[in-house]
């Protein structure tokens, strides 16, 4: 998908959130806005409507910096980096969150944030139920310019200044002026400008064009070269429960086959030999497989039969290929997730029972799953939860 929602979060929750929904292809912002606090994240859900979201988060709440270690320590990096911090952090290394970023000769850059401010941002995100698989410190995503000292720009009550690959700090705009005379360097490289703002004086500098500063940074995010969401925070893949009927078909199919082999590898003498305990192991494989069917007279024919009920039958469809082509429908609405199945092989249709955020999401599924199947949708209900209902497709 080419276009994506792009938020930055603040260091506190009474920090005004700007958003904007960006187009890789058109290379343009689609819509934008500010948001007051944390808590109104929650009206971006619709807006996602399952684009990928990116966020931004505040440089402030997190230390860009740098250890010597040389190339042939790198293996040991994740390890080595907490203890040659320690000394120059406040908190203890345990309650910290490290992510190794590029190197340069024997500098290594790193970031370091709390452990309790990556929760924090984790909780927002899930409150307002928002996926995202990158997380980076907003000033990694301003731009550099080549034969300049410093990126600047102004982004609400705040100035964020990159001055390196993996370098750079927020500033509140109040205090710029006292500060950023600390910056001029004993260089006379041009500053790069991404805002009107003034600088100190004898600074050269280099404006560059005064978009919206979300779109600067929207443009800039994928060449970041940290990501927040690394370690304990790297995202885990989640699969929805109509992958797992897929898999579950898949490990009935491979335990069938096995079990196949086992028996016409066998001589006659040893079957007869070992039939009892070759049929208790089937029992047993059975079991793990469906734990709640306490019958198992014969494994192999009840294996075939679960494999009839959820792969397929002899009528108008089968349910792994409708369920291939409902694929798209999930991807591209993945907060509409299934909360039942129904198969009917004879009439090569399947019933679906399916929970979502907004009917709008609902329409969108229905929408897409209609390029593929007849779709008959059923009463839908909405709760506080969110909307529920059903959805019946038929192969054409």
């Amino acid at each position: 998908m080419s276009e994506r929602l792009v938020v930055r979060l603040g260091s506190h929750a009474q920090q005004p959130i700007p958003w904007v929904t960006w187009s890789d292809e058109q290379q343009g912002v689609i819509s934008s806005g500010v948001l007051p606090d944390a808590e109104a994240l929650s009206s971006l859900g619709e807006r996602a409507g399952g684009r990928p979201v990116d966020v931004l988060v505040d440089t402030s709440a997190v230390r860009l910096t740098e250890v010597t270690l040389p190339a042939k320590a790198q293996r040991q990096a994740n390890k080595a980096v907490p203890f040659l911090l320690e000394e120059s952090l406040a908190e203890d290394v345990e309650r910290m969150h490290f992510v190794i970023g590029p190197r340069h000769g024997d500098q290594l850059a790193v970031a370091v944030v709390s452990h309790a401010m990556m929760r924090c941002w984790q909780g927002w995100l899930t409150d307002a139920g928002l996926t995202c698989k990158r997380l980076v410190p907003d000033v990694l995503a301003l731009p550099l310019v080549p034969d300049t000292a410093l990126a600047l720009l102004r982004l609400e009550e705040q100035v964020l200044l990159r001055t390196g690959i993996a370098a750079g700090e927020v500033l509140d705009h109040d205090w710029f002026d006292a500060l950023a005379p600390r910056l001029v360097a004993d260089n006379d490289l041009p500053w790069a400008l991404y805002s009107d703002v003034e600088v100190p004086e004898g600074v050269e500098t280099e404006l560059q064009p005064l978009e919206l500063p979300m779109q600067v940074l929207a443009q800039g995010l994928a060449r970041s070269p940290i990501n927040l969401f690394s370690g304990s925070y790297a995202p885990s893949r989640e699969l929805g429960k109509v992958f797992q009927i897929w898999a579950k078909v898949g490990i009935a199919a491979s335990v069938l086959f096995v079990v196949a082999l086992i028996h016409n590898g066998l001589s006659v003498y040893q079957l007869k030999q070992q039939r009892q305990a070759l049929n208790q192991q089937q029992v047993e494989i059975y079991k793990g497989l469906f734990p709640r069917e306490k019958r198992v007279v014969n494994p192999t024919g009840q294996l075939q039969a679960k494999l009839r009920t959820l792969g397929g039958g002899t009528g108008g469809g089968e349910l792994i290929p409708m369920l291939a082509k409902l694929a798209p429908a999930f991807s591209a609405e993945p907060e509409v997730r299934p909360q039942g199945l129904r198969f009917d092989a004879d009439r090569g249709e399947v019933r679906l029972q399916l929970s979502g955020k907004s009917f709008a999401q609902f329409e969108q599924f229905r929408q897409i799953a209609g390029r593929e199947f007849e779709v008959d949708q059923g009463a839908l209900n909405n709760d506080e939860t969110g909307v529920t209902g059903t959805l019946t497709v038929k192969v054409k």
